[in-house]
């Protein structure tokens, strides 16, 4: 049956601690994740971008989330800014994967996100080889951050891959779910959402469910903001039976 994953884009940040806030001022943050994972069964690994995640730091993420917590991590920069999705760096693509094993074993590995530069305009032959060459089995998720790539040509490729194609939410462009792949990848970036905002967003995943789509949804993360009141309000607007929780 067909699941909402509801989460927060990275987990790790201590402006999130204190009275009020989202981790309570007596946990160590060596502690964050294991907490975390009490309130949600997912995580957006924004922290993957940056550094290809350690042996160790994998089997950490598996020792202190329970057995239904996935991990979606956004490709590392080296493969979308510095190389472009050029072939230059397909052999860090099976290097990340590689890292990645043990959740993917465990059935522990959400989507990967692949997430473009705002200045990468489209280029369809290089998108559709890139595709070509990742490793089959696994989910992939890819966010364009230029006008150009938004054609049905474009989506017509992701299909041909089963790439699902993010719906990105932002207070400059609202979010186009479009039926790229048997899932949803859906980022909610807007600076604010109300009632209405997340009414409007329950129904639409409770119809995508119900259409046997898994979704993906992460709310953005800020310091001084507070994504999780979005995320919890939305696991209410869910039929209990679509929540992996």
């Amino acid at each position: 049956m067909a699941q909402a994953h509801v989460g927060l884009s990275g987990y790790s940040y201590k402006p999130w601690q204190g009275p009020g806030r989202f981790y309570p001022s007596s946990l160590k943050q060596t502690e964050f994740l294991r907490y975390y994972a009490t309130r949600y069964d997912t995580v957006e690994m924004d922290g993957a971008w940056y550094r290809l995640p350690s042996d160790k730091s994998v089997a950490e993420w598996i020792a202190l989330t329970p057995d239904h917590f996935t991990f979606a991590p956004k490709v590392h920069r080296q493969i979308t800014h510095r190389s472009r999705l050029k072939p230059d760096c397909y052999e860090f693509v099976r290097v990340l994967v590689n890292r990645l094993a043990p959740l993917e074993e465990r059935g522990r590995l959400g989507p990967l996100l692949i997430q473009l530069p705002p200045n990468l305009s489209r280029d369809d032959e290089r998108l559709a080889r890139f595709l070509e060459q990742l490793p089959h089995g696994l989910r992939w998720a890819i966010e364009f951050r230029h006008e150009s790539w938004y054609e049905p040509a474009i989506e017509a490729i992701l299909r041909q891959f089963n790439v699902s194609l993010v719906a990105a939410d932002t207070d400059e462009r609202p979010a186009e779910c479009r039926e790229t792949a048997d899932f949803w990848y859906i980022r909610l970036r807007r600076s604010e959402y109300g009632e209405q905002d997340l009414q409007l967003w329950g129904k639409r995943l409770a119809d995508a469910i119900a259409r046997g789509k898994d979704c993906y949804v992460y709310c953005k993360h800020e310091d001084e903001g507070s994504p999780w009141i979005w995320a919890d309000r939305l696991l209410t607007l869910l039929p209990t039976t679509a929540t992996a929780a």
